[in-house]
Order: C-alpha cells, then structure tokens, then sequence
C-alpha cells in the first residue's frame, strides 16, 4: 500500500501488473482492515478492532469487514 497525496492506493507488482490493471483506492476503513491483515486474524478479531478503531456497532463493523474481504478477494488480492 502507498499513500500518495492523501489517498491511500493498493499499487500491483511484478506480474500482479497484467492480473489487475489500475489501483486500488482505500478509504481510512479500508486501510485500517489492510494493515490489519499484516497479520492473520479472524473475521471477528478484525471486527472488534474496526469497530472500536471507528466507534461503530460490532455488527456493522463485521459486515463492513466481511464485504471488505470478498471484494479484496474478488479482486485477488488476498491469500487463502
């Protein structure tokens, strides 16, 4: 991830070049969950830290995390 001008941008590498055309633009949300996946966590660990992060019920936040995660992974950016 890079931030450039204020907005933070998932930028491909290497081959991920010719897979994914363009950039990826995070909001703070999303970059929170990025820096967060640093690590591997659960749905629900991820979560619990949005929603005290961003002061948002747990049940949005685990929806909002959950579509964040099938969107990343749509796109391929995540491991299994």
């Amino acid at each position: 991830m890079r931030s450039i001008g204020g907005d933070n941008l998932l930028v491909p590498l290497g081959a991920r070049v010719a897979e994914m055309p363009g950039l990826v633009v995070l909001n703070e949300t999303g970059r929170c969950m990025w820096e967060l996946l640093a690590q591997e966590r659960s749905v629900d660990e991820l979560a619990a830290a949005v929603a005290e992060r961003f002061d948002v019920d747990y049940s949005r936040a685990h929806a909002d995390v959950q579509s964040f995660l099938d969107e990343m992974a749509q796109k391929g950016l995540l491991q299994p």
